[in-house]
């Protein structure tokens, strides 16, 4: 049987004693009703996994002792997701599923064409349910990594910022887009923009191409955004993994 997993940030925890706070501790002690004595696994979502004793449970926090620790190493690979902005429930959908399929990054992009801007506190209050909804994924699949998550930005400032050597990929309905069947060979980092509906404009992707990013088709059928996530990270890891 497997044990309950909770997330706890790096920064917060110690060589022998962990204490939970806020949600985790909440859904520990109100909602799972563990108590003293239960054994209980704890990662920090950077690859760090611990089998954990509760030696303590309050209103407001539960305290471990550590019994057992493991670093889990990175994948060898690194991709990075650059979804535009996309309706709420798709887009918390593509968020965990990202984190299933192992994505080290996820920077939304806002397009030409995108129809969610969010601002100010709305966006602040969105990022906070975002990275609640990633952490719950990695503790229902365990995984030992969270996927980084950024502030949208315009597609221009984030592709511009993007390593010159890494690979960076567009999916276009092109007649000049090359599969992504061994595209990985040679590299270990890639780079993956996904359009909004409507797809890029045509002077989004000359500017894309510019920056060094490749077309390439995810099969002749017209996918939804969150849909050309999946199937890309899926991919693209199958990929790397035979490289």
């Amino acid at each position: 049987m497997s044990l309950s997993r909770f997330y706890l940030p790096a920064p917060e925890w110690h060589p022998d004693t962990l204490t939970l706070g806020g949600d985790e501790a909440a859904h520990c002690s109100r909602v799972l009703r563990r108590q003293a004595g239960d054994r209980v696994e704890v990662f920090d979502g950077e690859g760090r996994v611990a089998q954990a004793e509760i030696t303590a449970v309050s209103k407001s926090s539960v305290s471990l002792r550590i019994t057992e620790q493991k670093i889990h190493a990175a994948l060898p690979h690194r991709i990075h997701l650059l979804p535009t902005m996309i309706k709420a429930e798709p887009f918390e959908w593509l968020l965990e599923k990202a984190v299933e399929l192992g994505a080290v990054s996820i920077r939304p992009i806002i397009t030409e064409r995108t129809v969610v801007h969010l601002t100010g506190e709305h966006l602040e209050k969105k990022m906070i349910k975002w990275q609640r909804h990633m952490i719950e994924s990695a503790k229902q699949c365990h995984t030992p990594f969270v996927t980084r998550l950024e502030k949208p930005r315009p597609f221009g400032q984030v592709i511009a910022d993007l390593p010159a050597e890494s690979l960076k990929l567009l999916p276009a309905l092109s007649e000049h887009s090359r599969t992504l069947h061994g595209i990985t060979t040679g590299h270990r980092e890639a780079f993956i923009a996904i359009g909004p509906e409507g797809d890029f404009t045509p002077a989004e992707e000359s500017l894309a191409q510019q920056k060094g990013f490749i077309p390439v088709t995810l099969g002749p059928l017209i996918l939804r955004a969150e849909t050309a996530v999946i199937a890309s990270l899926a991919v693209l890891g199958h990929d790397f993994g035979k490289t």
